[in-house]
C-alpha cells in the first residue's frame, strides 16, 4: 500500500550517545536532592540513538513520601529537547517494592546511576515462570494488536513509537518460547523489523514501517493464540462459567470473549467504526482472570480496574499468589505516585489509571477531558 495514503508522523532525530548520557547526568542532578530518593537506575541500554528510549526508574524510601517541588514532578517538566531524548515518563517505586521487581519483570536488567545499590531478591524458579507467564498476559492486554492495528486502521503511524514497539516484540516472544519450550516460525519478519530500525535514519522506509506494522499484526494475533492454547493445555487458566469479561478504560479497551479465534477477532476488530476514537481489542476470555485478580486486591490500580471491569465468569487460575504480588506493586506505585504528586507513570501497568493528585495532574487532567 502506498505511503501516500498514511500519516506520519514523530519522526526520528538525529542523537549520538552523549546526548543520553547527558541527559542522565542532568536528570541526576536535578532529582538526586529529593527527600526520600534512595536510587536512580536506568532500565535497558540506547542500541539506536535518535530512535532509542530512555527508562528510568526512581526508588524511594517509603511508599508515602514528601510531595515533589512542583517543577521537578517528572518529564514533562523538562524542555522539548530532552523531553524528545527520554521519549516517554519515567517510573517510581518504593524500596521493598523495587527488592521485589522480579515477580513484575523477571529478567529486567538495571544499571545504577545515582544512589544506593538496592539488592534485588532472587525468586524461585516456579515463581520465575509463573512472573513471566503474568508479564506475557499484561504485556498483551496493554499492547497486542493495539499498537499495530489501530494504526493499520487509522491509516496513521507515529514512526518513533512503532519502531521502539516493533523492536519489543522480540522479547514476548522470546517470552513465550521459554514458556512453550517452542520455537517460533517469525524470525524473517524480526530481521525485517531489525534492519528497519537500524538504518532508519538513513534510509527512512516508510513502505517498509507499513509492512512491518501489517506483519506485527499477524505475529501478534498468533502470539496471543499460542499463548490462549498453552494457557489451557497446561490448566493454567479453567474458565468455570460464563461468557465474556469487558475491560472498558478508554486507553485500553479490551473484550475478552469466549471460544476466540484469531480470525473473528481480527475481524471484529477492524470492524470498528473509523468515528470511534477508542480502540477496543478482542481478546481471549482466557486472558480476563489476572486482571480480575488484580482487581481484588486493595489500592488505587485495582480499585480502577474494578470500577471499569465488567464481567459474569468464574474461573480458576494457577498463579494466583503471582497475580497479587503484582497488584500489590502497582498499588504500591500508585500511593507513591499520590504522595509524591509526580505526573508520570503511576505503575508499570497502570490500565489507564491516571495520579490526579497534585495540581500540576489536575491541569493535565482537565487537558485530557478537553481533547477527549
Amino acid at each position: 500500500m502506498s505511503k501516500l495514503k498514511y500519516k506520519f508522523y514523530n519522526l526520528p532525530k538525529r542523537r549520538v550517545l552523549e546526548d543520553y548520557e547527558e541527559l542522565a547526568g542532568y536528570l541526576v542532578d536535578r532529582y538526586c536532592k529529593i527527600k526520600g530518593l534512595v536510587s536512580i537506575y536506568e532500565w535497558g541500554d540506547v542500541s539506536d540513538p535518535g530512535i532509542s528510549d530512555m527508562d528510568l526508574i526512581f526508588v524511594f524510601k517509603e511508599k508515602k513520601a514528601s510531595s515533589m517541588p512542583l517543577f521537578k514532578r517528572g518529564f514533562y517538566m523538562l524542555n522539548r529537547e530532552r523531553r524528545y531524548t527520554a521519549r516517554h515518563p519515567f517510573f517510581y517505586i518504593d524500596e521493598p517494592s523495587f527488592k521485589d521487581i522480579r515477580y513484575v519483570y523477571p529478567e529486567a536488567t538495571f544499571k545504577l546511576i545515582y544512589g544506593k545499590d538496592v539488592k534485588i531478591k532472587d525468586i524461585s524458579s516456579k515463581c520465575f515462570y509463573f512472573s513471566n507467564m503474568a508479564l506475557l498476559n499484561d504485556i498483551i492486554i496493554r499492547h497486542y494488536p493495539r499498537d499495530f492495528l489501530e494504526q493499520s486502521l487509522k491509516r496513521s503511524i507515529n514512526v518513533r513509537d512503532t519502531l521502539l514497539r516493533l523492536n519489543s516484540l522480540k522479547y514476548s516472544i522470546m517470552a513465550l518460547e521459554m514458556l512453550t519450550k517452542g520455537k517460533s516460525e517469525w524470525n524473517d519478519e524480526l530481521k525485517k523489523i531489525s534492519f528497519l530500525r537500524k538504518n532508519w535514519l538513513r534510509e527512512s522506509d516508510f513502505e517498509s514501517l507499513i509492512s512491518c506494522v501489517n506483519d506485527a499484526t499477524d505475529i501478534t494475533m498468533d502470539l496471543i493464540s499460542r499463548f490462549r492454547d498453552f494457557l489451557v493445555k497446561n490448566d493454567f487458566v479453567n474458565i468455570k462459567s460464563g461468557n465474556c469479561a469487558e475491560y472498558n478504560d478508554k486507553k485500553n479497551g479490551a473484550l475478552f470473549v469466549k471460544n476466540w479465534s484469531p480470525e473473528n477477532a481480527l475481524k471484529g476488530m477492524k470492524g470498528y467504526p473509523e468515528s470511534r476514537k477508542d480502540f477496543c481489542s478482542v481478546l481471549p476470555i482466557e486472558l480476563a482472570p489476572q486482571q480480575i485478580e488484580y482487581s481484588k486486591n486493595e489500592g488505587k490500580i485495582s480499585d480502577y480496574i474494578k470500577a471499569h471491569l465488567k464481567t459474569d465468569i468464574k474461573y480458576e487460575l494457577g498463579y494466583k499468589k503471582i497475580a497479587e504480588k503484582r497488584a500489590a506493586i502497582f498499588n504500591a506505585q500508585a500511593e507513591l505516585a499520590a504522595s509524591l504528586k509526580h505526573s508520570d507513570f503511576a505503575a508499570f501497568f497502570d490500565f489507564g489509571y491516571r495520579n490526579r493528585h497534585g495540581i500540576n495532574n489536575a491541569v493535565f487532567g482537565m487537558m485530557r477531558n478537553l481533547r477527549s
